[in-house]
């Protein structure tokens, strides 16, 4: 049999395998209230570092900005971290990138899941620049020195957080009111942010809560008038003035017996400053005891005087008696049951 000849054969190409030409790169971006006197830490120098480094990486392709700025790094539930995790589940981004460990989180638990576990799992590149760390490029002593990281940037959020809440008590000390936003009735002096004054438009609904109230008013009752003159309510109110940034904490524009309650219940709304009722113990407030409040009389305009609040506190705890003593009807069992 003669030989075919090679010449003739033709030559089959296998399938081409088509790989993703561009890594799509989420840039996330976090400032909290404890770096903001930080320049290199600016959301500004953040975002041109990241931009600087994708420009260098050609391959590189943006894939969204996620901005949270003034949130704590010692939590992960941020908006637009937990957005960024919707958008890695939905399978849009390939690789994140972050000045620094400590923009991820100052965590070490949940930074170090987040780099070991999450992205992992998910196939996400993760790249801290400053900290020259890269999940595919990992070099020998990259895992421990994250580690090593991770342990310094929460203790620096401890023993920075320790002075804000000491600095903070020492300004409640010093009579200044430190809460961010302003109590329903008030609001901040354009001229000093941690001094109150009269809300001309708000004040006039806390004093007749207060009158309603003392003249034998229930909050229920109290409730029905102010919902029927069309008067918001004060998380409306915030949100309409800009006090309330987020749409799920305002709820619905009806007054409910607690919002009342919670007003009747502010002696801020005699003059002085009623500061330091909680702490926050691993990420939550819990309240503090009565004797380690900070009152500071005379700090701001009254909009009530003293003696109507008084007469609202003792209404207010005969309710509250006179609740905790009803008593409901103990359960007799029937006594034909089971008999015909």
């Amino acid at each position: 049999m003669a030989r075919k000849s090679r010449k003739n054969i033709a030559v089959t190409n296998e399938p081409e395998i088509k790989t993703a030409i561009y890594i799509r790169t989420a840039q996330y971006i976090r400032l909290s209230v404890e770096d903001s006197h930080n320049k290199g830490n600016s959301i500004e120098n953040q975002k041109l570092i990241l931009d600087d480094y994708i420009a260098q990486h050609p391959n590189m392709k943006p894939a969204g900005t996620y901005i949270d700025n003034g949130i704590s790094g010692t939590t992960f539930k941020r908006p637009e971290f937990q957005r960024m995790l919707d958008d890695i589940s939905a399978g849009s981004i390939d690789c994140v990138i972050v000045k620094d460990l400590s923009r991820l989180g100052r965590n070490i638990i949940d930074t170090g899941f987040y780099i070991e576990r999450f992205f992992p799992e998910h196939k996400i590149r993760f790249i801290a620049v400053n900290d020259d760390i890269d999940t595919d490029n990992l070099k020998s002593n990259d895992s421990l020195m994250i580690c090593l990281k991770n342990i310094i940037n929460e203790a620096y959020a401890l023993d920075i957080g320790k002075k804000i809440k000491t600095q903070a008590r020492q300004a409640m000390r010093e009579g200044q009111y430190v809460s961010a936003r302003p109590r329903y009735g008030y609001l901040k002096d354009p001229n000093d942010c941690h001094k109150l004054i009269v809300n001309p438009e708000t004040a006039p609904v806390v004093k007749m809560i207060f009158e309603w109230f003392v003249g034998g008013m229930s909050t229920t009752e109290i409730c029905l008038n102010l919902t029927e003159k069309n008067i918001p309510t004060p998380s409306i109110y915030g949100y309409n003035k800009g006090y309330i940034t987020s749409q799920k904490s305002v709820g619905q524009n009806s007054w409910t017996s607690r919002t009342v309650r919670n007003i009747l219940e502010q002696e801020i709304y005699t003059g002085k400053l009623v500061q330091g009722k909680t702490d926050t113990i691993a990420h939550k407030q819990t309240p503090r005891d009565k004797s380690e409040w900070i009152v500071v009389e005379n700090t701001h305009e009254a909009i009530i005087s003293q003696e109507l609040f008084d007469k609202a506190q003792v209404r207010l705890a005969l309710l509250k008696n006179k609740h905790s003593q009803k008593t409901s009807t103990p359960y007799t069992e029937n006594l034909f049951k089971g008999k015909e």
